[in-house]
């Protein structure tokens, strides 16, 4: 069985017709993962958004059985070398966490730490040698510069953005379109194993999820919400990397677009980004100048070493007030920094995020994070 931490938002998660907003509502006004998931009534889940009565008549059969589906998706995750991980726990990204239809659970095959500054690099999986060659380079320049790439592990663009960040010696970030069951395309087999020795491959969809079409439209909003920025190589007017722009724009995310030839209907969707006010790319500059200085300060040219011994980056007010509450060596748990910080969970992950970014402290396994040692004096509190 499962921690018993993780048991009720697997439960959740496992519910027949129950996505992460409606789970997300259910949980909001009702407060207890374990009591929306085993115990509430139906008069109750008819009062939440989204749900009708044969929905509502689908939950509350499908807890008979429920116990078990949660022990056999254990179990079959286990046997896939696969974690998964509540959208309560430290260790969910922080980034994806603000979305409102954050996913109840990951499942992830390697590791997701919250220290690095990822950006989605997507397109055309018919593209041609032009974008091929360009996604590689980028992603290989973009890692070189300190970034994780995250992108969708399908043929064309996608996998070649993987590939580049990897031969790079970087990591980089596959979202998959079904359950880590399944490989599709089942020709990356080779690929997504090193990126998860490495980075991460990680999916919403329990394990025997099939690849089906109607996944990935749904995959692309994790594409955009695991990254600062997106960048579409290479996109028809009706290409599917538009849908993840789309969610990246929504999300409040930049989004940029590598232009081609305008006889080429595979870049019509990059030059209509444009126009609309993407961010134009012709190398891996244009992309880290579009981030946001947080991010920035972090990251470095190709080739160069990464912010000198002794340097210290500026830190926000949030930042300065989280790294206060370490005046231990020891590692504390993000829970424990929760209460004694005034600043809210959300806030609290995006200082200690900041934090991480700049090397002021160091994520660990379990949540605890330890801040590094310096060389030089901390930096005054403002005001």
């Amino acid at each position: 069985m499962p921690p018993e931490r993780l048991i009720p938002w697997l439960a959740l998660h496992l519910l027949p017709g129950v996505g992460p907003l409606t789970a997300r509502r259910a949980v909001d006004l009702h407060g207890d993962p374990s009591e929306v998931a085993f115990r509430l009534p139906g008069s109750a889940w008819r009062e939440i958004p989204g749900m009708d009565a044969a929905t509502v008549d689908g939950v509350l059969a499908a807890r008979a059985s429920l116990m078990q589906r949660v022990a056999a998706e254990w179990t079959a995750a286990v046997r896939r070398n696969t974690r998964i991980v509540s959208r309560d726990d430290p260790e969910y990204p922080p980034l994806l966490g603000r979305l409102p239809d954050a996913p109840t659970v990951l499942y992830l095959r390697g590791t997701l730490p919250a220290d690095r500054v990822r950006v989605a690099m997507v397109g055309s999986r018919r593209a041609t040698r032009y974008g091929r060659e360009t996604a590689r380079r980028l992603a290989t320049e973009l890692t070189g510069a300190g970034v994780e790439i995250v992108s969708g592990g399908a043929r064309g663009i996608d996998t070649c953005s993987h590939r580049g960040a990897l031969d790079a010696g970087g990591t980089t970030t596959a979202v998959l379109g079904s359950g880590v069951d399944h490989v599709y395309p089942p020709e990356n087999e080779e690929l997504f194993e090193r990126i998860a020795a490495s980075g991460a491959v990680v999916s919403e969809f329990p394990i025997a999820t099939a690849p089906l079409p109607e996944n990935f439209p749904r995959r692309n909003r994790l594409i955009a919400g695991l990254s600062a920025a997106t960048v579409i190589v290479e996109a028809t007017g009706k290409s599917g990397s538009l849908i993840t722009a789309g969610y990246a724009l929504e999300q409040g995310r930049e989004v940029m677009a590598v232009p081609g030839s305008i006889d080429s209907d595979q870049s019509r969707g990059c030059h209509r980004l444009i126009q609309q006010g993407a961010k134009l790319v012709q190398a891996w500059t244009d992309v880290v100048e579009e981030l946001s200085p947080m991010y920035r300060a972090v990251l470095r040219s190709p080739g160069e070493a990464s912010t000198p011994e002794g340097v210290a980056t500026p830190l926000g007010q949030d930042e300065l007030a989280v790294l206060s509450l370490f005046d231990d060596p020891r590692p504390l748990h993000v829970e424990a920094l929760a209460e004694a910080s005034p600043l809210g969970i959300a806030r609290l992950q995006a200082a200690l995020f900041g934090l991480a970014l700049k090397g002021r402290v160091d994520p660990m396994a379990g949540g605890y994070y330890v801040a590094r040692p310096r060389n030089h004096p901390r930096e005054p509190a403002e005001g």
